[in-house]
């Protein structure tokens, strides 16, 4: 049964190394004694400036560098990284550079996991997450981006049909998961994150709490699940199991879609004090906060440099948003028109518009008469709404032909097929004595390789 509402400092260096005094010139003396001392005193003084900036320097650089790596080996060694539950891993090319620097956009998928017990209120084995955020790291716009998505949301989880999208963590972890996401949205999921039920509480104890204004009285006991909820209204400061229950509370009109919104006005607050001076002495808090119940197929490594990248990033940096959709009977049902223009914005920078008034032509040219059609729906389920099939010459490498000279939209189409290869021309300008149908701005030529790699439509009207 699943309750619905829970959701290194180096040592001093070798003093073999450092000048002894007999090897310092002695100071001249100019006139009297006492004159002479007198003014040897300026120069001593500034060479022992000199000399602790020799010294000092280096060693402040050694004390970060021995954090970094304490830091480091302390993630490495509590927290559970770089191959994921069953040793699956996708990693995007160049995306993570040295030192510690993000070169290209990363998605990465965090699952908030719920308890399930059985009738004698035994903790079972199998969840379904409570809370799915799909984020994604974006250095070229120097921003970051959170879409939440409901946990009624009615999604196709592939292998057992039409169900909520929380259910797909209990037919198949992380994993399944994150392939349920991907073709929901039509977007590439890099990495994921996995957060146990108590996660949150301790990452909000750890910075001391966090200060939110209630917007209401909220009182709820579940006898159950063991746990309390009894908030008033008005602006105040809630510790982590406080904290927990305010996001957790869905006991009124909105239920979960309420619940994600205060979720996401948590994340906001927290994020902002996390970035405080007064909160990097709570570092190792934060990182043992994190490292318990943390599951992840981010390495050591990448989860600082994303962390760093978050740290560097300005005040107002994250953007969050909603799943748009509405309510039904049984699920939260979505909104197909909205989620392909939110999702082609956040995701792939691409505008409402460049879906709209870009024309693909699709040449099938794989020796699979059905795989042409297919291609043709999924494209369309991104929000592209001129896309045509055509019959193609055999071909052995898929192939996007871009006129447009939008890299953004290719990408996107690019990430669609899987693998594609991607050649840019003008189009073609040459008049013709027959008339013919205008040339495509974007062609895509499918070849033996395409098969295996697109499948799935992205999202679904309700009835399809």
């Amino acid at each position: 049964m699943t309750e619905d509402d829970r959701s290194n400092v180096p040592g001093p260096p070798d003093s073999s190394r450092l000048p002894s005094p007999e090897a310092s010139p002695a100071p001249q003396t100019l006139g009297a004694a006492g004159t002479g001392e007198a003014q040897a005193a300026r120069p001593r003084r500034v060479r022992r400036w000199w000399k602790l900036l020799a010294w000092g320097i280096p060693i402040l650089v050694l004390v970060a560098g021995g954090l970094g790596l304490g830091l480091y080996l302390y993630t490495l060694g509590h927290v559970t990284v770089g191959t994921g539950e069953t040793g699956y891993r996708r990693q995007p090319p160049k995306a993570f550079g040295w030192p510690l620097r993000l070169n290209d956009r990363v998605n990465v998928l965090i699952i908030g996991i719920d308890v399930t017990l059985d009738e004698k209120r035994r903790v079972l084995n199998v969840s379904r997450s409570d809370s799915l955020i799909l984020t994604s790291f974006d250095p070229e716009r120097h921003r970051m981006y959170a879409l939440s998505i409901p946990r009624d949301t009615r999604a196709e989880i592939p292998g057992h049909g039409t169900d909520k999208i929380n259910a797909a963590y209990a037919y198949g972890g992380p994993r399944l998961t994150t392939r349920t996401v991907e073709k929901f949205l039509g977007v590439k999921v890099d990495f994921y994150v996995k957060l146990g039920p108590q996660s949150f509480t301790h990452l909000i104890d750890a910075v001391g709490g966090i200060d939110i204004d209630v917007e209401k009285d909220m009182k709820y006991t579940d006898t159950w699940g063991g746990f309390t909820i009894d908030l008033k209204k008005g602006f105040q400061h809630l510790n982590g199991q406080e904290a927990t229950g305010y996001i957790r509370f869905r006991h009124d009109a909105l239920g979960d879609i309420g619940r994600v919104e205060r979720q996401r006005k948590v994340m906001q607050v927290l994020l902002r004090k996390m970035k405080q001076p007064s909160v990097v002495p709570a570092a190792p808090k934060l990182l043992e906060a994190f490292a318990k119940n943390t599951q992840t197929d981010l390495t050591s490594g990448e989860l600082m440099t994303l962390g760093l990248f978050v740290l560097r990033s300005g005040s107002n940096s994250l953007q969050e948003y909603t799943l748009p959709g509405t309510f039904a009977p049984t699920y939260w049902e979505p909104d197909v028109p909205k989620i392909q223009t939110l999702v082609a914005d956040l995701f792939y920078d691409v505008t409402g518009e460049e879906l709209a008034s870009t024309t693909i032509a699709v040449e099938n040219g794989s020796g699979n008469v059905a795989l042409g059609p297919h291609v043709v729906a999924r494209i369309e389920a991104l929000g592209f709404k001129s896309v045509r099939l055509r019959p193609g010459a055999p071909a052995d490498v898929t192939t996007i032909v871009d006129r447009t000279g939008h890299p953004h939209v290719v990408r996107m189409l690019a990430t669609t097929l899987g693998k594609a290869v991607i050649k840019r021309t003008p189009p073609s300008k040459t008049p013709s004595a027959k008339a013919q149908p205008p040339q495509a701005a974007i062609t895509i030529v499918l070849a033996k390789d395409a098969a295996p790699k697109v499948s799935g439509t992205v999202i679904r009207r309700s009835g399809n």
